[in-house]
């Protein structure tokens, strides 16, 4: 596998993704790379394999119009998946021969009336999203009269399909913020906590909601301009995760501890480069950005529950210590206080969060 090819296939992946057609390029460029006749990246319900989102190379609009309202419902490879979709999700990625034989295939409805007008013949697909209620794949097809798909290209693609569903993610998000906002910047600062850093890990560029946590999450720290963790062993993970990226190797996810005043975090680190998406070169003056990097908060911190709850800095710090398991004296105990204040401090709480009692509370803060 030539992984300088690799390489500039994941960078072009990151950086289609922040383009206002940037699917459609990425969609172009496997196309042109496995020698297909089309692909489409198709997300579908897995009740009953309906299409609920699709971008395809086949420009015809009459092909989208035909296989939203009548040909996915009787698409044998789309059935296929939704029937056995864990079994093929851990295969990563397989030709349409494993949904339905070729000899089948062509005397079904699906390809007689509608896919051989394409070329849908000769498929190879990948899945990569698998969620509760609908799947996502990329299906690459050539005509009947084309070669099989080879070993090496199912290889290839495998090697792609994480940064494929990573790229599909930011691609969709970002679309729908810049529909918003129109603008870079105001997309940005839709985005959440966010930093965009060079290949050192300094901060180039980060949004409101990153300086908010900076600031007063405990957890995220700056130490000559460079993105850091409070705490040295969580350090050591973060600095390792913004290392040159292998070729093929997946998009790092990383948890950083919290504390009784600060909820972890979770990660999501996306190497990107700022010379190929205009939209970071114009708003970073050309610099070259090497890693996007995107926090969630993974429980309640003291700063959100006194900024969403109207709580004073006393009752944050006892819903932080309620939400980690201590009772009543036990929360007393630990501030130096009576067992009555903090009973009287807990039905405060429970008035301004809207909840009856601790269990409510709990469930309430952490989304359940």
């Amino acid at each position: 596998m030539d992984e300088a090819r690799i390489g500039t296939l994941i960078e072009n992946i990151y950086a289609s993704a922040f383009g206002e057609v940037g699917w459609d390029s990425v969609l172009q460029t496997l196309r042109t790379e496995f020698h297909a006749a089309s692909v489409t990246s198709l997300m579908s319900n897995k009740l009953n394999a309906a299409p609920m989102f699709a971008i395809s190379t086949i420009s015809d609009q009459s092909c989208a119009n035909d296989f939203f309202n009548h040909y996915h419902a009787v698409d044998p490879e789309g059935h296929g998946l939704v029937e056995n979709v864990d079994m093929f999700a851990r295969r990563g990625v397989f030709p349409s021969s494993d949904l339905i034989p070729l000899s089948e295939y062509l005397n079904c409805e699906f390809y007689r009336d509608f896919g051989r007008r394409y070329d849908f013949c000769k498929g190879m697909t990948t899945i990569i999203g698998n969620h509760s209620f609908s799947i996502t794949n990329i299906r690459l097809h050539r005509p009947l009269s084309g070669k099989d798909f080879t070993k090496e290209e199912s290889e290839r693609l495998a090697t792609l399909a994480p940064h494929l569903n990573r790229g599909l993610r930011m691609y969709r998000e970002l679309a729908g913020l810049r529909a918003k906002a129109g603008l870079f910047e105001a997309a940005f600062e839709a985005l959440g906590a966010a930093f965009l850093l060079d290949a050192s890990g300094r901060v180039l560029m980060l949004n409101r909601a990153a300086e908010c946590m900076l600031e007063n999450d405990g957890v995220l720290s700056l130490v000559d301009g460079r993105l850091g963790a409070r705490q040295a062993a969580d350090d050591a993970v973060l600095a390792a995760a913004f290392a040159p990226m292998l070729p093929g190797a997946a998009p790092a996810e990383i948890v950083l501890r919290g504390g009784a005043m600060a909820a972890g975090l979770q990660l999501a680190i996306t190497p990107v480069k700022g010379r190929n998406i205009p939209l970071f070169a114009n708003a970073l003056h050309g610099e070259r950005v090497a890693f996007m990097v995107t926090a969630t908060a993974l429980g309640p911190s003291l700063q959100n529950l006194m900024a969403l709850h109207g709580l004073t800095r006393a009752e944050a710090e006892v819903t932080l210590l309620l939400t980690e398991g201590l009772r009543a004296p036990q929360i007393a105990l630990h501030r130096e206080t009576s067992t009555a204040t903090v009973n009287t401090q807990l039905k405060q709480i429970y008035a301004k969060t809207g909840v009856d009692g601790q269990i409510a509370l709990i469930l309430k803060l952490l989304g359940r």
